[in-house]
């Protein structure tokens, strides 16, 4: 059976003429786009489909329209355009929380692996001071919660890849809301704090495979923890 040709409206083109026209200029965040009247003129289309195109950049957080600078590059906004419709998707389905574990074991594993890689006396230092605030805290729900995901992205920072660190980032809140479900009434679990302990260990001696096993396990202990708390309700 034939399938029907996909129609793409103009302001659609237009989103993919701009993206071509970044890519082929190699504007960078900060840079701005050519003014809108020389804008139509390269896209070779209608001021309206233009700034239909622009809207929808500017509403998912790829460009921004200042008043007297023009249409600027950025990417700020971009993790706020991608977290809703994905917590929608979590709230309608409790898989896609089962999947986000799965993305953290891919994502979190090796910036555990780099950071063991690639810490520096005052970067463990500081790990070892969010340990203790944990250690501290470990009775007191929230603020347990808290320095756990602290250390967790400290742990991301510490690996120096912006690309692991900006998806990370746009998750921030889903893993924070993970954790109200996977944490029990009394605060962060033992063996939670002891896997914590072991990897600032593995940062210690550089190990990287030790690292990212330490990481993948507990990972996986909290994931069937969460898969249990669905299991059961």
């Amino acid at each position: 059976m034939v399938k029907p040709i996909k129609k793409i409206n103009v302001a659609e083109q237009a989103i993919s003429k701009i993206y071509e026209l970044v890519k082929e200029n190699n504007l960078k965040v900060g840079d701005k786009l050519p003014p809108e009247r020389e804008l139509v003129k390269i896209l070779e289309i209608s001021r309206s489909s233009l700034r239909e195109a622009i809207r929808a950049l500017e509403m998912i957080g790829v460009i921004n329209v200042i008043q007297g600078k023009g249409m600027v590059i950025e990417s700020s906004k971009i993790s706020n355009s991608i977290i809703k419709p994905l917590a929608f998707s979590i709230i309608l389905n409790k898989n896609t929380f089962l999947e986000l574990f799965e993305a953290r074991k891919l994502i979190e594993v090796e910036c555990a692996g780099l950071a063991a890689e690639r810490i520096t006396t005052s970067e463990l230092k500081k790990v070892k001071e969010i340990y203790n605030l944990l250690i501290k805290h470990q009775n007191n729900r929230e603020k347990s919660i808290k320095y756990e995901i602290k250390l967790h992205e400290e742990i991301t920072e510490i690996a120096k890849n912006n690309v692991l660190g900006d998806i990370l980032s746009s998750i921030k809140k889903l893993l924070r809301e993970s954790r109200d479900t996977t944490v029990p009434s009394q605060g962060v679990t033992l063996k939670t704090i002891n896997c914590h302990e072991k990897l600032i260990q593995a940062f210690e001696a550089k190990d990287a495979g030790k690292a990212r096993k330490l990481m993948f396990e507990h990972l996986d202990i909290v994931s069937k923890r969460l898969k249990k708390s669905y299991d059961t309700t």
